[in-house]
């Protein structure tokens, strides 16, 4: 039953698929505005959570301005994904649709470096970006609980010459990363296993401390990244090597760090408030 049910998503995720590939982008924008009522009404929890989460992380902000940013969430994360499905088979829309705000910080990016981001703008068409630029990018992403999804996402992260890692094939990030590879991760999302709990946006939230181990075992380069919607393009910010600070205490280190990180990170959510993946249950218990 469970292989049958797996099987229809993965049938609607392909004709899902060649629709946005088939028609022009202001019709796939209509369509995306039209649906999304329809989407919101059969998870109404998730959008209760999402204006909770908002509340607590702005609470300087009037409910009215709260459900405004929300609303344009739902919209910019949709387009997120329709994005990068049109684009990563398009690769020429990439070059035209995604620049670099300050590409000279482009020189600090080197073999055995660590790309950090976050589930804000288009994630999935930074990584495509760096690869058409000639860069060795691997991501380092979650396995989605449909294998058949699984396996076609991944084949479009791939298809323009990336690679895929599972965040729990570590000796394979670590060799790759020996190899001269660079790796791109996003760690704000909810993890338990191996992970601290740090301060995000005013709440603690379990966070994987991975980066800060992998510099400290390989002396990796570390560089945040961000590619955030303006207007209909996107433009790629590129932050300051970070630098990991250590003491001696381990425990303490991949705290502190993990929460500078988390800093960074929450400097572009305040910024682009409704380009983040509220939907993600980022501040769970367990």
């Amino acid at each position: 039953m469970k292989i049958l049910k797996e099987y229809i998503e993965y049938i609607f995720a392909y004709i899902f698929k060649i629709f946005v590939l088939i028609f022009p982008e202001e019709l796939l924008k209509y369509f995306l505005k039209s649906i999304i009522p329809i989407v919101k009404f059969f998870i109404y929890e998730r959008q209760r959570s999402m204006i909770k989460n908002f509340h607590l992380s702005f609470q300087d902000k009037t409910p009215k301005e709260v459900l405004k940013t929300i609303n344009n969430v739902w919209y910019n994360v949709g387009w997120t994904f329709i994005s990068a499905v049109k684009y990563i088979n398009n690769p020429k829309k990439i070059f035209l649709k995604v620049k670099f705000k300050n590409k000279e910080k482009l020189k600090n990016l080197s073999g055995n470096t660590i790309i950090f981001s976050a589930h804000i703008g288009n994630w999935e068409l930074l990584a495509q970006r760096l690869v058409l630029e000639g860069y060795k990018v691997a991501a380092i992403v979650r396995e989605l609980r449909n294998k058949f999804v699984d396996t076609e996402i991944n084949k479009l992260r791939e298809k323009l010459g990336g690679k895929i890692f599972y965040a729990h094939q570590i000796k394979e990030i670590m060799n790759y990363l020996k190899s001269g590879g660079i790796v791109y991760l996003l760690p704000d999302q909810h993890i338990v296993e191996g992970s601290v709990r740090v301060e995000f946006l005013g709440r603690l939230a379990f966070t994987t401390p991975i980066i800060t181990l992998l510099n400290k075992r390989l002396k990796s380069k570390i560089i945040p990244m961000f590619c955030i919607k303006v207007k209909d393009e996107y433009e790629i910010f590129i932050e300051d090597e970070f630098l990991p600070k250590y003491t001696g205490d381990m425990r303490k280190d991949l705290e502190f760090n993990t929460l500078r990180m988390n800093k960074i990170i929450e400097k572009y959510i305040k910024l682009y408030a409704d380009q983040w993946m509220w939907l993600h249950r980022r501040w769970k218990e367990k």
